[in-house]
């Protein structure tokens, strides 16, 4: 994995090089990807970040020697799901995931596999921010239910009474839902914020506003997401890291003990590899799943495999 991981350092050559932009058809890519804004923005570093289900092409694995995977646990399931019996023909060299994903990786093919962890060593404390900026991808996907956001809401108890509260509050449908249907999510969440945070002015930032601001010096930026099942890396949280922002997104604040590789995404944190943790495996769960569903055609849209996935991780 390490030989991999600096020959593809030394090299450089991703996917989202500009040079290669038109070698990609971008119309080709799952229509949910376009959704997923403002979390799935392109963006370049040498360990090629990238997400798998926007890989159609076979040929796109063998492309690069590493691909830093992108995806939340619902869609990299699917890609295990579709791929595990003929892994070696996609030639995919080595994947990096973020640690949260590693439970799903079949332990005949581990060793393809490393981790990805964030290194950020000045981070901010919430009650020591002067601005706070709540974000949300606005779905019951990405929060969970009401009570999970009342929960997640709960750590802005913390926040300075002198703080600027801004909320940044994209509404978006079910990306991996196959029948969208109503929801009072937005207006359930404005309810839990107003009543977590009481008597406060409250700015409303609209995607232009946000991606506007250039210092987010003294800025924590909390996400609500209630896991990483649609995303495993935020643009959105790079975006704001890389200019200065603290996220609640398990950034260390040093370098893990296990990194063997590491390199400067901005001038404020780093991407370091690792290889992957001793812990619980659900691969034989999801197998059993697939034999029992031969009829399922999109494992990222099935509701049944989207509650069990985030059941047995949360385990």
């Amino acid at each position: 994995m390490l030989e991999n991981i600096k020959e593809q350092f030394k090299s450089g050559k991703t996917l989202t090089q500009s040079k290669y932009y038109n070698f990609v058809k971008r119309e080709l890519w799952p229509k949910y990807y376009w959704d997923l804004f403002p979390m799935a923005q392109e963006y370049y570093h040498e360990l090629n970040p990238y997400f798998l289900f926007n890989m159609y092409r076979n040929d796109f694995f063998k492309f690069t020697k590493v691909t830093s995977v992108r995806d939340g646990y619902i869609p990299f399931a699917s890609f295990i799901l579709n791929n595990f019996s003929t892994f070696s023909k996609l030639e995919a060299g080595t994947l990096l995931v973020h640690p949260d994903l590693v439970p799903i990786i079949p332990p005949n093919i581990a060793s393809n596999f490393g981790t990805w962890r964030i290194v950020q060593k000045k981070q901010l404390e919430l009650s020591m921010a002067k601005k706070v900026i709540v974000f949300a991808f606005v779905s019951e996907q990405y929060l969970g239910t009401i009570d999970d956001v009342k929960k997640k809401l709960s750590s802005l108890s913390t926040v300075s009474s002198e703080a600027a509260i801004e909320l940044y509050l994209p509404i978006r449908k079910n990306v991996f839902d196959s029948v969208q249907k109503e929801t009072l999510i937005i207006h359930q969440l404005m309810d839990a914020i107003k009543d977590i945070l009481p008597n406060r002015k409250l700015k409303i930032l609209t995607s232009e506003a946000f991606f506007d601001i250039t210092d987010f010096k003294n800025t924590y930026v909390y996400d609500l997401a209630m896991d990483n099942a649609i995303v495993t890396d935020n643009y959105l949280h790079y975006y704001v890291q890389s200019r200065g922002a603290t996220v609640n997104n398990e950034s260390l604040t040093k370098a893990p003990e296990d990194s063997m590789f590491n390199l400067d995404i901005s001038l404020h944190h780093e991407f370091h590899v690792c290889p992957l943790p001793k812990t619980k495996n659900i691969f034989t769960d999801l197998l059993f799943y697939k034999k029992e569903r031969p009829g399922i055609k999109e494992y990222t849209s099935d509701p049944l495999l989207q509650s069990m996935l985030r059941d047995l991780l949360r385990k």
